[in-house]
């Protein structure tokens, strides 16, 4: 009697020590199925120059720093390649990204991104907004409005009434672009000074900059002050002048490395600084927050900052 019992607590015992082991197995397999899959995030940007190389550069500084989080990068070749970005976002859905941090070429991506949005993809843009586009989890960015009228300031401060500016617009009906030129606008409305609209848009492009540049000083010899929305502009509208003989004060917006050079040269007095690296951190870390139901700011302001030649030297790279 006194063995069967020994040989059933025994039995016993076993079966508890492997209960308890399957328990482990168990609590280990949770562990495992409960622990979070990176949040994978698409960074698309526009096409490879410096201001979005940058962003790229950044997101993947962030990427490598923070735990949980998977970055793939896209771009393409040109600025305006519409259906090139379309593809990425549909893409990216296909892929089963969870976020999109997205630098719009403009409203003609929109379907795409509402199709994404539609199917739980978190849209963060950054760098610049579209109004019409509602589903955006949030906008990381400069304020524009914000830069525009610090611009103004700067050239109301530096302009003196019986001068004239040239204004070199980006691309109209372009949020973002528009109030760069509306601030400067309102600033020196009452001032004396003469405000000139380029005739064409300069689309922030280099090339299509220096034709406005020149066409402004055809029509307006005795021109003062040229004020470009965008930096590559500014940069070819300091060398037009410079090929004319002229000495005008070129004041831009975007705050590129090579605009800091030019104004370090004398070529250009000043630029409104925007820091693409801020907007792709903060854009990232939004997407990420958002995936896992954290509550995201719809609007982050990544600031902006004067420069002139006092700073130039702090902002020959991006920041």
């Amino acid at each position: 009697m006194r063995t069967r019992l020994a040989l059933l607590a025994a039995v016993a015992l076993i079966a508890g020590f492997v209960a308890g082991c399957g328990g482990d197995d168990n609590a280990s397999g949770g562990s495992q199925a409960g622990s979070a899959e990176p949040v994978k995030v698409a960074m698309l940007t526009k096409f490879p120059v410096a201001f979005f190389t940058a962003m790229d550069d950044a997101a993947k500084a962030f990427d490598a720093e923070t735990p949980g989080v998977e970055v793939s990068y896209f771009s393409c070749k040109t600025p305006a390649d519409v259906a090139c970005q379309t593809a990425q976002i549909e893409d990216a859905v296909t892929k089963q990204f969870k976020a999109l941090v997205i630098t719009p070429m403009g409203p003609e991506v929109i379907p795409a991104m509402q199709a994404a949005a539609k199917q739980g993809v978190k849209v963060v843009l950054a760098d610049n907004n579209l109004d019409a586009f509602k589903e955006k989890t949030a906008v990381a960015a400069t304020d524009n409005v914000k830069g525009g009228e610090q611009a103004g300031e700067y050239l109301k401060g530096v302009l003196k009434s019986g001068d004239s500016i040239g204004l070199m617009e980006g691309v109209r009906g372009v949020p973002a672009l528009d109030a760069r030129i509306d601030g400067v606008k309102k600033a020196l409305e009452g001032t004396g000074v003469k405000v000139i609209i380029g005739g064409a848009e300069t689309k922030c492009d280099a090339a299509q900059g220096a034709t406005v540049a020149e066409d402004l000083l055809t029509r307006n010899p005795d021109l003062t002050a040229i004020y470009s929305a965008c930096d590559d502009p500014a940069i070819a509208a300091a060398k037009v002048a410079k090929d004319k003989g002229k000495q005008l004060m070129i004041v831009g917006y975007d705050g590129l490395p090579d605009a800091a050079k030019a104004i370090q040269a004398g070529d250009m007095q000043a630029t409104i600084a925007q820091f693409p690296g801020k907007m792709a951190r903060l854009g990232v870390e939004a997407a990420m927050k958002a995936v896992n139901g954290q509550p995201v700011e719809p609007f982050i302001d990544t600031g902006t900052e004067l420069v002139t030649k006092d700073n130039a030297a702090q902002f020959l790279q991006f920041q």
